[in-house]
């Protein structure tokens, strides 16, 4: 099961709050999962979803709230993933208009409404009951042990402007872009995400959302750490064979006595310790030196090896 499964299931298990935020979190979910079909001149709604514990939540909303006829069919998916999914089925009955109206999914009319209605946006419990509804109905969100995202795609323009605002008023600056089927409304980062969590009540799945995205960041400043030492005793370890070979050179050719008695000092020690940093040989000295002087040192003597290797 997916991360964002878990946030489902987690959420749809909540318990409802007050009945003008059921009617926006069905509003929601209706405007992302159902389609309308008149039958006999009057209006039927059915809705597809592939989670069960959200299946089952909008046939309790429809249930609780306005006591509709109301049945659930189980499919099979045919190609390569092989689960269920559902299909929530209103019959044409009194009353399904006046949901249709007051969700603010049709006018009067009968005209399709590609907006939020007004009232969702006010109160501040029923936006997030619509968000939450919008998380239910058709957003995912990665596991935090992976990238760091969550998308949303909507047909419209209008309403994916609302959806923006929408999330604005909890200081989430959600994107978008044109995809064709319509505008994908997507988060990239990891305060953002949490916020959302936090709003549309899945307060387990953000604990364990931050658990992992501390433990990732831990351990990415650890990878970076180690790289950083490797890179440096890389360096340091070149340095020094290249400071053997000028030594031995100059032992060859010169003899390393005849140098001068600082320089004959570091060769030494060099030649004791061939891995040892600059500032660990400025250590083993006596009186030890700074590492500007040790390097001072072996800049000097490969000057000199420099000038053999020229003649």
């Amino acid at each position: 099961m997916s991360f964002a499964d878990d946030v489902k299931n987690e959420v749809a298990r909540k318990s409802y709050s007050r009945d003008c935020c059921r009617l926006a979190e069905l509003a929601s979910l209706i405007k992302l999962n159902g389609s309308l079909k008149i039958i006999n001149r009057n209006l039927a709604l059915k809705l597809k979803c592939q989670n069960a514990a959200v299946a089952r939540r909008i046939y309790k909303l429809l249930k609780d709230q306005f006591n509709f006829f109301t049945e659930i069919v189980v499919r099979k998916k045919m190609y390569l993933d092989k689960g269920n999914y559902y299909i929530i089925k209103v019959p044409p009955q009194k009353g399904v208009k006046e949901l249709l109206l007051n969700c603010g999914l049709i006018y009067e009319g009968y005209s399709l409404n590609y907006r939020v209605k007004e009232e969702f946006k006010k109160k501040r419990c029923c936006r997030k009951a619509y968000l939450r509804g919008l998380f239910l109905g058709g957003a995912s969100v990665n596991h935090p042990d992976h990238s760091y995202h969550f998308e949303l795609l909507v047909n419209n323009y209008d309403y994916a402007q609302d959806l923006k605002e929408l999330f604005s008023y909890f200081d989430v600056d959600i994107k978008y872009i044109k995809k064709e089927g319509g505008y994908l409304l997507y988060l990239k980062r990891a305060d953002d995400i949490t916020r959302v969590l936090n709003i549309i009540g899945a307060h387990s799945s953000l604990l364990k959302f931050e658990n992992t995205r501390v433990y990732k960041e831990v351990r990415n400043r650890v990878n970076r750490l180690v790289n950083c030492e490797t890179a440096n005793l890389n360096k340091t370890v070149t340095a020094a064979q290249k400071q053997l070979e000028d030594i031995e050179l100059i032992d060859t050719y010169k003899g390393i006595e005849k140098l001068a008695p600082s320089l004959r000092e570091i060769s030494i020690l060099r030649k004791e310790n061939p891995y040892a940093s600059i500032k660990e040989l400025g250590e083993l000295l006596d009186p030890p030196l700074s590492k500007s002087g040790v390097s001072n040192r072996l800049r000097r003597i490969k000057k000199i090896a420099k000038e053999i290797r020229g003649s």
